[in-house]
C-alpha cells in the first residue's frame, strides 16, 4: 500500500509539473494585487510577483490551515483517549474490588450458611404449602 501511495504521489507531481512547464508564460507573468475596501485610507497594492508565487502562497496557506485543523483534531482525540483510559482504569479497579468482596462472601462459612439458610426455608415452605398433595411411595 505504501508503494502505491508513493507511486500515486509521483504521478500527481509529474502531472502538475507538466502543467506548469507547458504554461510557463502564464505562471511567470508578474502581477500586482490591489486591495480596495472603498475607504480612501484603506487601499493597498502588493508588489508585483510572478503568478506562480501567488499559487505557491495559496497552496502553502491551504496546507497550513489543514495542518492546524489536523492538530486540533489530534489533540482533542488525545484528550478523549486519556479520559477513556482513566475511566477504564477506574472501572477495572471497581471490578477488582467487587471480586475481592465476592471472594470474602463466598469463602466465609458464616456468611455462606446464612446465604443457604433462606434458600432451605423457602423450599421447605413451598413443599409444606402444597400439603394437599399425597406423598408418593417411590421405592
Amino acid at each position: 500500500m505504501k508503494t502505491i501511495k508513493t507511486l500515486f504521489l509521483l504521478v500527481i507531481i509529474g502531472l502538475l509539473s507538466t502543467l506548469v512547464y507547458q504554461n510557463l508564460d502564464y505562471f511567470m507573468t508578474p502581477s500586482a494585487l490591489h486591495i480596495d475596501f472603498k475607504v480612501s485610507t484603506w487601499q493597498w497594492t502588493i508588489p508585483a510577483l510572478p503568478l506562480i508565487a501567488y499559487w505557491g502562497i495559496c497552496f502553502g496557506l491551504g496546507l497550513l490551515i489543514t495542518g492546524m485543523k489536523g492538530l486540533v483534531t489530534a489533540f482533542r482525540l488525545g484528550r478523549e483517549i486519556k479520559n477513556q483510559d482513566k475511566l477504564v482504569t477506574t472501572l477495572k479497579q471497581e471490578i477488582n474490588d467487587l471480586k475481592t468482596k465476592l471472594d470474602v462472601f463466598v469463602h466465609d462459612p458464616y456468611i455462606k450458611r446464612e446465604m443457604e439458610k433462606p434458600v432451605l426455608e423457602n423450599t421447605v415452605e413451598t413443599s409444606s404449602a402444597s400439603g394437599d398433595e399425597k406423598p408418593s411411595n417411590d421405592i
